[in-house]
């Protein structure tokens, strides 16, 4: 029998560093589904939708979480949330969000738009482990979603 090949963890924050301590706690959580990188929601779009850079990405590749932040340059997590929620197959996707925004405005209208969860980035690495640890129990391996192509 082959392997069950893993989705991926679709990582979306235009700071590099938040970037790579977020890959970097899933990797320390022993999370070994792939961890894809985005820089803003644009990057995001192009990936879950197979296009520029993406466009080799495998249809079954779609993530199995999405873990977004809020503020960022060309499509922030707003209008992210506003294009992908709406849209059938993409839907399903779990989004959490991981924001240094502890603003209610910014959740209330995140859980508006969509979002699945709303986590404030801990400043504390061993934290950020733990929060990386529970995103994937949970949306990955308890949350049950549609079957895909």
């Amino acid at each position: 029998m082959g392997e069950t090949r893993r989705k991926p963890i679709l990582v979306v924050d235009d700071d590099p560093a938040d970037r790579e301590m977020i890959a970097l706690a899933f990797k320390r959580a022993g999370v070994e589904s792939p961890i894809v990188a985005v820089e803003d929601g644009q990057e995001a779009l192009d990936f879950l939708q197979a296009q520029g850079r993406f466009r080799e990405r495998h249809p079954e590749d779609l993530p199995s979480v999405i873990v977004l932040d809020l503020d960022m340059p060309r499509v922030d997590g707003f209008e992210f949330l506003r294009r992908v929620k709406p849209t059938l197959d993409l839907a399903a996707i779990p989004v959490v969000v991981l924001t240094t925004s502890e603003f209610d405005k910014d959740l209330s209208q995140s859980y508006a738009l969509g979002a699945n969860s709303c986590i404030t980035k801990p400043g504390d690495f061993e934290r950020l482990v733990e929060v990386a640890r529970a995103v994937h129990e949970y949306w990955c391996e308890i949350n049950q979603v549609p079957k895909g192509k």
